[in-house]
């Protein structure tokens, strides 16, 4: 091999190395915090014996509120949530409510928070071991989490969340 073969496969081989380094560094890490891909999930619903599956809403802007029963400030923000719903919905924004049944004090509480809230006009899914919990590393009810078209984390907003706040951010993203 003379010393250009040699040139020549150095310079592919570099090549190669950067554009594998460009390619790896663009996939975002699956995580909880804004820049990560969010973790996808797919769980038991409210109303349905359908499962709500983060991934089937991947062409939508998706707003994820984490709640429990129990939690005054989830049902103070539930409404601004219900209204996000039915006034962005049609732009693409889903609003999927999920209940942290691992932090309930019993199953039937939950169930009538659901059903006084009217969940079911909403994807609402019911993470039953805290799966979602901790892929999403929750600390703070209410927890919302708000992820773009291509499955990213925008925001998470630890505690109670305004519509003003919500509608910005959406707003700004859509």
């Amino acid at each position: 091999m003379n010393k250009k073969n040699i040139t020549l496969i150095i310079i592919g081989l570099a090549a190669a190395a950067v554009l594998y380094i460009i390619i790896s560094g663009s996939a975002k890490q699956v995580g909880s915090e804004p820049g990560d891909r969010a973790p996808d999930f797919s769980l038991p619903s409210y109303g349905s014996d359908e499962e709500t599956a983060l991934s089937d809403y991947g062409d939508s802007l998706v707003v994820l509120n984490m709640w429990a029963s129990w939690c005054e400030p989830c049902v103070r923000e539930l409404p601004a949530l219900l209204e996000i719903h039915e006034n962005y919905n049609e732009e693409g924004v889903e609003v999927i409510t999920m209940n942290m049944n691992s932090y309930e004090r019993t199953q039937e509480e939950a169930e009538a928070f659901a059903a006084e809230f009217n969940l079911t006009r909403t994807p609402s899914a019911i993470d039953m071991e805290g799966d979602v919990a901790d892929a999403y590393q929750l600390q703070y009810l209410p927890t919302t989490v708000i992820i773009d078209r291509d499955g990213i984390i925008i925001e998470k907003i630890a505690g109670e969340i305004t519509y003003e706040r919500m509608e910005q951010i959406i707003e700004e993203n859509i």
